[in-house]
Order: C-alpha cells, then structure tokens, then sequence
C-alpha cells in the first residue's frame, strides 16, 4: 500500500472507528511514527520487503504487546480453527510433547498413517522433510505436519529415542480428532481421558458414557483433564453439562465494561450449533449423580479449567493433582478479512462462586505431585503467571490460593506416564472412589509401596460424592 493510501485510511479510522458507542480516538504522533518507519523499510532496507509481511507483521505485534493470547490469524491460521470446530485435521496421526529438550510421540491413532507406517509411542522425531526439528517451536512443528492429504512426509526418528536415526515416509490424510477414550482403571471404576476440547468431543463423551453404561452404571469416573491446553468453550459446556443438572452454572464471564457480566448455563443454547443435535439429551440418569473424580495438573488449561471449576463448586466432583495453568480469559476472532482476523482477549471467566482463574488456576482438594523422576520433565511446569504481559488477576486470592499454587508446583508430565503403574494421581483417584478394592489392587498396592495414607481423604470424598 502506497504512503499515501496507508496514511488515508489512518484517517478515515479516525473519523469513523466506534465501539461500544464511544469514539475510538488514535494517537496522531505514534501513527505519524509508525508510518515514517514503514517508509524507511520500504525505501531503505537492503532488500526489496513484503508490504503485506510488514503490515501483518504490525498488526501481530500491537496484539502481542496485550496479553499472550492475543494475535493475528492469517489464513493457514483460520484453516486450524475451522478444523477444531469439525474436530478433523489433515496430518498423519500422531499426538507429541516436548520431553527432555526432544520431541516425543506420545500417541499414535489406530489406523491412522502414522500407525500404518510403524511409528510408535516413545519414538523421538529428529527431522522433517530434512530439517531438524530442535530448531522449530511446536506450533511451527504442528503447522508443517498438517497439510493437503495424499502429500508425503519424510520424517527422521529414533526408536524408543535411542539408536540409529531411520528415515519413514508418512503420507498425510484426513482424520477425525480422537479426543476422548476410555478404559476401565480398576473394577467397576471407568477412566475417561479428554485430551482436547474440540467440535466433537462432547458427542464423543456421551457416546463412551452410553457404551460404559450399557451393562450398569459404573460405581465411579475418573475424569482425566491433565495435559489438556482447553479448546471449544461449547464442547467444555457439553463435557461438563454430562456431569451436572439442566440449567446450573458452570461460569460467568465479565468484561470490560462495569456491571457487564455474561453468565453460560447447561443449556443446549450454549453447547449445540445450529442445526446440530442435542447430544445431552440421551444419557442415562446416572451420569449425573455417579462418584466423580477429576484429575488436573500444570498442563490443564482454560476450558479443562472451567469444567474443573465448575464441579468442583457444584461439589459434584473431588479435583486430584496440582493446580492447573492459570488461563482464565476469554479471545473473541473478529474478521478483518475473508483470509485474515484478530483475536483478541476479551473477557475474564470466574467459576460459578466467583472465583477468578485467570493467573490462578484451579487448586486441587487432593494434592498429588507426579512421582519424583517419572513426570517425564525436568524443572517446574511454566503456568500463566509466568508468561510475559499475561493478565494479572483482579480479585484478592481466597484462602491463600495464590501461596498454595506456587508451593504445589510440580514438573511437567508426559501423558506417557498416564495410566502405568506409576500414575499416582490415577491411583489416588481410584482408592478414593473404591477404597474397599483394598490393597489387592494395583492402585493400593502403589499407595502402599509409597507409605502414603489418604483413608481420611477418602471417607471426605465418599461424603462429598
């Protein structure tokens, strides 16, 4: 865009920009500064720059400067975000985490490309497509995996993340989200991990829920959210409105003007899409009202959190683990054209007793650290309050919640460990809900080993269940 061109849309932004009814005024001297660097980079920098990268590139940083979860979507962006909401992607099947300094698989989806091509849990990716992997963010990871189905990757990895590196072709494909699975964890008592929020995972929880239940009601649920970075508002509602009655308050959200407060309900008018099917509407009595417990940890974020929070206020479920990320506020994407948006922070979420999560997070009732040398990480899991220009919160902390976070902290955890004999918070959870499984179980057997007694929190959650 010509200087001219750029500097008359400045001002016809001045004459016209409004929210909310108030005239947005700009500040001409920080423009006429913005404008005058644009026109140095464009005439004097020793290459020919971008004018679309350079303006994007202002606009992404403006956002940046907010909060972290604040940006600019471009187009590859709104593509993802489509994806989420149809709980499908193209890529080749496979689900990573940072372990260690390297990237290790940590699941791979039945039939999928990956699974097909012979890559396994515990293997480590070294290359993609030639270039290492250690010099790419996992964003940038993640966006280079994905892709149009029926193109090739050549991935390089090590088995078990020892030995020779081995070169595999992986062909990308469209594939379905997997975000809910199931497993019984000790008689009678179901495990169900939810590892993301996506367009599906609702539906997919009541679906596992109506098969588990086909023989009986099980006499209790360990709802996995470790590890879960959030994702779909709506589908955390339908996840949490399994759990709870019609109508009840999962949590409120206030923005920036006073006395704005939005309060979202179990209501089909806050988890169905137009046109889409009531998946609430066909479970079973008994999954409002079976033993529950929740297991968290630092990598629970933002809509792990609000379930979280939501029962733990209904005293519908007795959180297991440490205190979750933190991540309290809410984006809004506002279109700035057909291929490119802002989103950006635009209210705070409080859970239906008026607790603040936002650089918090939730405290666990039962405080459980991963075992010691078998979290899968060294050092302490990073949290919202630790990000650079994150919100910080704006009412005072309850109970000493903010001195109870930071003395819990614990290091990250490899979903790898979730479900083995060591996953403590797992066993925990299990003792509580069927203690009288004794010490034949695998769960009591774990707890003894550790010399750990927690009868007295038992007996405290049977009563609260």
């Amino acid at each position: 865009m010509p200087i001219r061109r750029l500097a008359f849309a400045v001002s016809l932004c001045c004459a016209s920009l409004a929210h909310a009814g108030d005239t947005v005024t700009l500040p001409k001297e920080e423009l006429d500064q913005l404008i005058a660097a644009y026109a140095l980079v464009k005439s004097q920098y020793v290459e020919a720059p971008d004018e679309r990268k350079l303006l994007t590139a202002a606009i992404g940083g403006m956002l940046a400067s907010l909060d972290p979860h604040s940006q600019y979507l471009g187009k590859d962006d709104l593509a993802g975000l489509e994806q989420d909401r149809l709980g499908e992607y193209v890529g080749i099947g496979v689900e990573v985490e940072v372990e260690d300094g390297q990237m290790q698989v940590v699941a791979v989806a039945d039939d999928g490309p990956a699974a097909q091509a012979g890559i396994e849990p515990g293997d480590t990716l070294v290359s993609l497509n030639g270039d290492p992997i250690l010099r790419m963010r996992p964003a940038e990871l993640e966006k280079r995996m994905r892709g149009v189905p029926g193109t090739a990757l050549a991935l390089g990895l090590r088995r078990g993340g020892k030995g020779e590196v081995r070169s595999v072709d992986v062909t990308r494909a469209a594939l379905r989200a997997d975000t809910v699975r199931t497993r019984m964890a000790a008689p009678g008592v179901a495990w169900i991990r939810i590892s993301s929020f996506e367009g599906r995972t609702a539906a997919d929880l009541a679906a596992a829920l109506a098969t588990l239940g086909a023989a009986g009601a099980p006499r209790g649920i360990v709802l996995d959210l470790r590890n879960d970075p959030g994702g779909l508002v709506a589908s955390a509602v339908g996840v949490a409105g399994a759990f709870l009655p019609p109508d009840a308050l999962l949590f409120t959200a206030r923005g920036r003007m006073a006395g704005a407060e939005s309060r979202v309900t179990v209501s089909p008018r806050y988890y169905r899409g137009p046109g889409e099917p009531d998946v609430l509407a066909g479970l079973p009595a008994w999954t409002r009202t079976v033993p529950l417990a929740v297991l968290v940890n630092g990598g629970s974020a933002s809509s792990a959190e609000l379930v979280a929070g939501a029962l733990q206020d209904h005293g519908r479920a007795q959180i297991v683990g440490t205190p979750t990320f933190g991540k309290g506020s809410i984006q809004t994407v506002f279109p700035l054209s057909d291929d490119s948006a802002v989103k950006m922070t635009v209210a705070r979420y409080f859970t239906p007793k008026g607790r603040e999560i936002q650089a918090r997070g939730i405290v666990p009732d039962v405080a459980v650290a991963p075992l010691r040398g078998k979290s899968g990480a060294e050092g302490l899991v990073l949290r919202e309050a630790d990000l650079e220009h994150h919100l910080a919160a704006t009412l005072p902390a309850r109970d000493g919640a903010d001195t109870a976070v930071q003395a819990r902290r614990a290091a990250p955890e490899s979903t790898r460990m979730f479900g083995t004999g060591d996953d403590l918070a797992l066993a925990t959870a299990v003792h509580m809900l069927a203690p009288d499984l004794g010490l034949a179980h695998e769960a009591g057997a774990l707890l003894r080993k550790l010399g750990l007694r927690i009868e007295a929190s038992a007996q405290a959650v049977a009563k609260a269940l």
